[in-house]
């Protein structure tokens, strides 16, 4: 089963983003599995939100958040 880990700050996204973000990404990686012949995987991608606590991720060796 295919996994996309995604971390975002903490509180920095709606239920609603969320679902989007999901939504959009599951579609992106369907659709690349689709272009290589490897059939509808849709239904068994997973998408992982995770928050991070302020100060919790850093960027470029930078804590942000």
């Amino acid at each position: 089963m295919p996994t996309i880990r995604v971390t975002v700050p903490a509180g920095a996204w709606s239920t609603e983003e969320k679902a989007k973000i999901a939504e959009t990404l599951t579609g992106g990686l369907a659709g690349v599995a689709a272009d290589a012949g490897k059939g509808d995987i849709k239904g068994y991608i997973n998408v992982q939100i995770m928050e991070a606590a302020s100060g919790g991720y850093a960027v470029g060796g930078h804590v942000v958040g």
